[in-house]
């Protein structure tokens, strides 16, 4: 890989962890973004509303790539159980300890996780940050990526780490399939008046599941599924905002705070093919956007990147593509089938599917089976 020359589009955690990746591995790297993180936002005094969940094998790859020092310990937050209630009322947990882990993994900040990646990759001399510009045009036959200001860059492979509008797959000409699920995803930052325990839950309902993201032990991210009408209405009355809220959490955790929130829009979309002309490969949201409510989202990506980053070292570069291809979008559409027959059977009313659902707990209380999804939920 000494001889590759790669240049990815999109700066965030997928894009700046996978030139990481690579550049360990000896790759020459160039990271394309617009807009670097800055250390001003690794020090404002409260969580930020973008966090994701990081599951234990994950965040364990992430720190071998040496970003441990460089991490605001105050913005990473082990989590160590796993709870689901269905709208029957039927739970199930997972712990840490039935892996033999301390934890599933982590509820981090992604401003911090960001600036931490940005910081690991500037001890790096194969590695070259492109900042203040945007990518304008792109020659896939010469390999030739032309900046806003001019400027071209040479690559023998592209990488789209763009996110869900990503320019990489408008100007190499990939295609999605994918629908809006007419929702929206409202996220709260809230104070908590008693401490919560090391973990995450979500509890479904026919209008959607509403969740837990614990930040700190009085500190968490509540997260509310709604139709985007309702969602809309709320956002522009706080004092509605925050009855609806304390009515659904009230009963879990408690009297709190609300201190920010926002909300953004739930679209499921999946790129028809990962690949185009041997030389250009999305990961990331650039190439699935996944209901988000098991925190896959991220994970996804991290996975994408340690596949491809294996696949380079083991094979010349278009067969790696071509392998690369195959095995992401297959796991990520499973994932992806996964997540909507979820939504669909858990929070759907109907007799036939409260029993199907109350099976499908009963099954997944098993010892095999559990001990297979807790492998799931942890990324082994």
């Amino acid at each position: 890989m000494e001889q590759l020359s790669v240049l990815i589009n999109g700066g965030g955690m997928v894009g700046a962890a996978a030139a990481l990746a690579l550049a360990q591995k000896g790759a020459h790297v160039t990271l394309l973004e617009p807009k670097p993180p800055s250390a001003d936002n690794s020090k404002e005094p409260d969580w930020d509303l973008r966090i994701s969940s990081v599951n234990n094998s994950n965040w364990e790859w992430l720190l071998a790539l040496g970003i441990r020092d460089c991490l605001r310990p105050q913005r990473v937050f082990d989590y160590q159980q796993l709870t689901v209630t269905s709208l029957g009322g039927q739970r199930l947990s997972f712990h840490a300890k039935e892996a033999g882990l301390t934890r599933l993994g982590v509820m981090v900040e992604n401003n911090a996780l960001q600036f931490a990646l940005w910081a690991q990759l500037r001890t790096l001399r194969n590695v070259n940050l492109v900042t203040g510009e945007t990518l304008d045009k792109l020659d896939t036959r010469s390999k030739t990526a032309l900046l806003s200001q001019g400027d071209a860059l040479n690559y023998d492979l592209l990488l789209g780490c763009d996110g869900a509008n990503s320019k990489v797959a408008q100007l190499a000409g990939f295609s999605y399939r994918g629908w809006d699920y007419e929702q929206r995803c409202l996220l709260a930052n809230v104070s908590l008046e008693k401490p919560i325990g090391p973990e995450t839950w979500e509890v479904f309902r026919r209008q959607g599941p509403y969740a837990l993201l614990p930040l700190t032990e009085q500190q968490a991210c509540l997260i509310d599924y709604g139709l985007r009408d309702d969602i809309n209405r709320l956002e522009k009355d706080k004092n509605a905002l925050e009855k609806h809220l304390k009515k659904a959490f009230l009963p879990h955790v408690g009297d709190f705070c609300l201190l920010k929130s926002a909300s953004f829009a739930l679209q499921r979309k999946h790129a028809k093919s990962y690949v185009k002309s041997g030389s250009v490969a999305l990961l990331g949201d650039a190439a699935h956007s996944i209901h988000p409510m098991a925190g896959q989202g991220v994970n996804l990506g991290f996975a994408d990147i340690r596949c491809l980053t294996d696949v380079l070292q083991r094979r010349s570069q278009s067969s790696a593509l071509i392998e690369y291809e195959s095995i992401r979008q297959g796991e990520n559409a499973k994932m992806m089938r996964m997540m909507d027959a979820i939504q669909f059977g858990w929070r759907n009313s109907k007799p036939l599917m409260q029993l199907a659902t109350s099976a499908s707990l009963k099954v997944a209380g098993v010892p095999w089976v559990k001990r297979w999804l807790l492998e799931q939920a942890v990324g082994k």
